[in-house]
């Protein structure tokens, strides 16, 4: 549901990032000159990376893609910078895009973009004016510039801007100049991210947006349709993931086989597939240990917040209880259900009230749905069983395959004179790709033991640690960082209100 733009009319014809076959692309490798205007922008001025975006409010990839930005926003924390330019579907009803601008008029732009994404920009009028009463907007200053379109320029000159670039269609983003389309997964945002943060450290300067893309191309000069190829799990291959959230493991450390599962409290199926993980936990033993790694999916109402009292019930020590209590009685998912089961497995209530109303594990939820999206999760459940990747709720004799596979593979590790604890970490040594939300839960062996994190991962597992509120391995990760990627820890840990000594 997004714009073409032709010399004298648009047309509907763009899903989500599909090219029109006769229309200059933009190339994901090449950075363009992707002017900032006068748009709103939140984020540190000087942050490494700035994300411009050509968004309409009435887009359907722009709404669902928000959940995608607001995981790479805790995934990089202060080393963001959002850029929101206009770009509405229907040029003759500008009213939402003139409303934002004229409540970011008076500081409020960001929540107003909030809630007018909320309702996919389906506003009148009077709609948009109890929203801005609502956000405590001075209502006669708002009312006199909507009725002057005192803002209908700035949504023009964007539009403007957008058709100059070559962009057909919301969303676009780009990435220090470089671009994304449409309602793109995580991973072709985080790649990108994680390319340019070494060309950004050595911009630095006054402006450093403008040095990165002031030698960029003017406009879209790709061939049709060049896109990243999409990034799809492979059954035969192995991918490294890492331990996940404290707490959330049951089974040794030393276990020939590890299952690491992100899953969601409000999906069926995985209140389908957890008798049949609960009955390989049984059946091996000492053999498996099981992981439990959150992603709350954005059309389950409830799972948010329900994975965040997981994560409290963590933190007290009664995760899989907690786990098992809520798959056992589905549909019982508002707060105070999730105190019930609190109570029920013997939780302290308040400590677990207090942390739902603070929302004390909200960003460690976030990152920890982030890193199975980047490893290509893309539905609940989806398994790893060391490393190997089983989607959706089986089976238990197809889930009882892999593991008899794989273990049959870690004991043949051990036969040749691997330790057991190291199995899981010699796995991971050799697997494809790697944890992204915190490099220190990646295991390794112990021949490996004397490999430093280098100090952008270290950085990175210093704010994972500070996300989860665990001061005391921030601290011991903090001590040997030093240089600007200790300060940039210390700045993101005290937004958890972690300080580093």
């Amino acid at each position: 549901m997004t714009r073409w733009l032709l010399a004298a009319a648009a047309a509907s014809i763009f899903f989500g990032g599909t090219a029109r076959a006769d229309h200059p692309s933009f190339d994901p490798a090449t950075v363009y000159k992707v002017p900032l205007g006068q748009s709103p922008h939140r984020g540190p001025e000087d942050a490494p990376i700035t994300i411009v975006e050509w968004s309409d409010f009435a887009c359907r990839y722009c709404n669902r893609v928000n959940g995608t930005l607001e995981q790479l926003d805790r995934l990089y924390p202060g080393k963001l910078r959002w850029v929101y330019r206009q770009f509405p579907l229907d040029p003759d009803n500008t009213l939402a895009a003139e409303a934002a601008l004229a409540a970011g008029a008076q500081g409020r732009f960001w929540p107003m973009h909030d809630r007018l994404f909320a309702v996919h920009g389906m506003v009148d009028r009077a709609f948009v004016e109890m929203i801005g009463a609502e956000l405590g907007l001075d209502m006669n200053r708002f009312r006199a510039d909507l009725d002057a379109g005192t803002f209908r320029g700035e949504v023009q000159s964007d539009e403007e801007a957008a058709i100059a670039l070559g962009v057909t269609g919301t969303p676009t983003f780009f990435i220090n100049g470089r671009p994304v389309h449409g309602n793109a997964p995580l991973r072709d945002f985080t790649d990108i991210v994680d390319e340019e943060l070494p060309r950004a450290a050595a911009a630095r300067g006054p402006d450093r947006y403008a040095a990165l893309v002031a030698n960029g191309h003017a406009s879209a000069d790709a061939p049709p349709g060049t896109e990243p190829a999409p990034h799809v799990l492979n059954p035969l291959d192995i991918y490294a993931v890492g331990l996940g959230l404290p707490g959330h493991d049951v089974g040794p450390a030393d276990a020939l086989v590890t299952i690491v599962e992100w899953s969601d409290f409000e999906c069926p199926y995985c209140a389908k597939n957890a008798p049949n993980v609960a009955r390989v936990r049984q059946e091996y033993g000492d053999k498996v240990r099981v992981i439990y790694r959150h992603m709350p999916l954005v059309f389950h109402p409830h799972a948010q917040l329900a994975a965040e009292a997981g994560a409290e019930a963590a933190h007290q020590g009664k995760f899989w209880a907690f786990a098992d209590y809520v798959f056992t009685h589905p549909g019982k998912l508002e707060r105070p259900d999730l105190i019930d089961a609190g109570r029920a497995v013997g939780l302290d209530v308040a400590l677990l009230a207090a942390a739902l109303d603070d929302r004390r594990w909200r960003d460690a939820v976030v990152a920890d749905a982030a890193a199975g999206s980047i490893a290509g999760v893309d539905g609940t459940p989806t398994m790893f069983i060391n490393g190997s990747p089983v989607i959706g709720a089986v089976s238990y004799d197809r889930m009882k395959t892999v593991v008899d596979a794989r273990l049959a593979d870690a004991e043949q590790l051990v036969a040749h004179g691997v330790d057991k604890a190291d199995v899981y970490g010699v796995v991971m040594g050799a697997a494809k790709d790697g944890e992204r939300a915190d490099p220190g839960r990646m295991p390794v062996a112990a021949s490996a033991a004397a490999l430093e994190l280098g100090p952008v991962d270290r950085e990175t597992a210093v704010v994972a640690a500070c996300r989860g509120h665990d001061k005391v391995r921030a601290d011991k990760l903090a001590e040997r960082l030093g240089g600007p990627h200790k300060a940039e820890a210390a700045e993101a840990c005290a937004a958890y209100g972690v300080d580093l000594p």
